[in-house]
């Protein structure tokens, strides 16, 4: 009875237990990748981050420059720091835990390997939200993708909106961030050279209702001039005193008398001019010159400061406006009527690969241990 039984099975009964154990998991991981393994459902969506651009030149692409080089590595560089952001624990909270992932993504008995476990610590809902969150941005034309995949058609499609729009939302924020900080910055500027120049000139009002002189330089012109009147006068008095020296041989006559007490007032006159325009107690001219025109070169420097900060505020508003970024939709997502056969595949194909990996590696390490 027993070798009746046992003749169909001596066929396989031959079979190497390696090969059965191959085929098993061949046959294992077909069942679960082709029936057991739930539905997974793929939503993709394309955008660029680029800034204003001026008109295409002629001969340029439909896109203008929008893919040019700088823009191309800008928008590299902030899909990025999108990878990072989108995947944030910030943004997990904000969007992903908004979708009910324990019943969205959560897993059934059926498939015990697909889904979110119960009563997952949030770490693992940060790892697991990571998992379903693709964003590649493309090197040769600055085009970031992100895909979003779910168990269900729905809230993988609700999750690539609501992505997008936390995407849109990062850069609105970051460029008013960037914005209200640099102008407020140069309305700091503009406001503090506009107190310089309201101190430099009340001081030099004051110094003007103090001194009475609206010009003091002018008066000191004027006084200056004066004495050089009075000195080409004393010239001519001395020459004249000269004369009447040499026509009148004692001194004493009235005639020479009174043009020798015409220098000697006329000295003493210049004299006290002199001495008033640089003395303390008297006009001091030349220092009320100094000093007014110390605080008029002030308010001229606050003038020129006032104006370059105006004129920078203004250059900084309009490079703000040139530099804000702002995200373009290529592509918008669309909610998905088939499931993604592709991981399905590529399960059954990694499963194939893996155990052609281990028969190569336990062949080769057979080998040398028989060679031994």
């Amino acid at each position: 009875m027993r070798d009746r039984l046992k003749a169909p099975l001596e066929p396989m009964l031959r079979i190497p237990v390696p090969f059965l154990l191959a085929a098993l998991v061949v046959l294992g991981s077909g069942l679960y990748f082709f029936s057991i393994g739930r539905n997974r459902y793929q939503v993709e969506s394309s955008f660029i981050v680029r800034l204003p651009q001026a008109q295409a030149a002629p001969g340029g692409t439909l896109l203008g420059t929008t893919l040019a080089g700088p823009v191309m590595l800008g928008s590299l560089e902030d899909g990025r720091f999108l990878a990072v952001y989108l995947t944030s624990p910030e943004v997990m909270r904000r969007v992903f835990l908004q979708l009910t992932p324990e019943e969205t993504w959560g897993r059934i008995e059926r498939d015990p390997l697909a889904g979110l476990p119960k009563g997952a610590s949030f770490d693992e809902q940060l790892a697991f939200f990571r998992r379903q969150v693709f964003i590649a941005p493309e090197d040769l034309t600055g085009v970031i993708n992100l895909t979003t995949v779910g168990l269900d058609s729905a809230p993988t499609y609700r999750l690539n909106q609501l992505l997008l729009q936390e995407a849109e939302q990062f850069l609105n924020r970051t460029n008013q961030d960037i914005s209200l900080n640099q102008q407020q910055f140069f309305e700091k500027e503009v406001d503090r050279a506009r107190e310089q120049l309201d101190k430099a000139t009340v001081a030099l009002n004051n110094f003007k209702n103090q001194y009475g002189e609206f010009d003091p330089a002018q008066t000191a012109v004027a006084t200056s001039g004066f004495i050089s009147e009075l000195e080409s006068r004393l010239v001519d008095l001395k020459v004249q005193e000269a004369s009447l020296k040499r026509q009148f041989k004692d001194e004493s006559t009235p005639e020479v008398a009174y043009v020798t007490d015409q220098v000697r007032e006329l000295e003493r006159q210049i004299r006290e001019e002199r001495n008033l325009l640089v003395d303390p107690e008297g006009k001091d001219l030349n220092r009320i010159v100094a000093e007014g025109s110390k605080l008029e070169t002030e308010v001229l420097l606050a003038t020129e400061a006032l104006k370059s900060a105006i004129t920078s505020a203004d250059a900084n508003r309009q490079r703000v406006q040139q530099q804000l970024k702002f995200l373009v939709r290529l592509a918008e997502p669309v909610e998905p009527t088939d499931q993604a056969m592709d991981w399905r595949w590529r399960g059954f194909l990694a499963t194939i690969g893996g155990l052609i990996v281990v028969w190569g590696v336990g062949s080769f390490s057979l080998g040398i241990i028989n060679r031994r």
